[in-house]
């Protein structure tokens, strides 16, 4: 599933509820891939009022990267 978010930092989300993968598509072109992070905090990164925000808190650094 792949999310379109409106944020400075972030362009889209791509989450596999099976593996618990979460693929972020940042608006320079990077691309970050983190491993067990929990339906939740994709709900969350969705809802924030600043998905950028959100992002640099609850995610980077947070989750590792295969």
């Amino acid at each position: 599933m792949r999310i379109h978010l409106r944020s400075k930092l972030i362009d889209s989300v791509e989450y596999d509820e099976m593996s618990f993968r979460m693929t972020v598509f940042m608006s320079n072109g990077q691309v970050r891939e983190f491993c067990e992070v929990p339906a939740v905090v994709i709900a969350d990164l969705c809802d924030a009022s600043s998905p950028g925000g959100y992002y640099m808190r609850a995610i980077r650094n947070r989750y590792p990267t295969p």
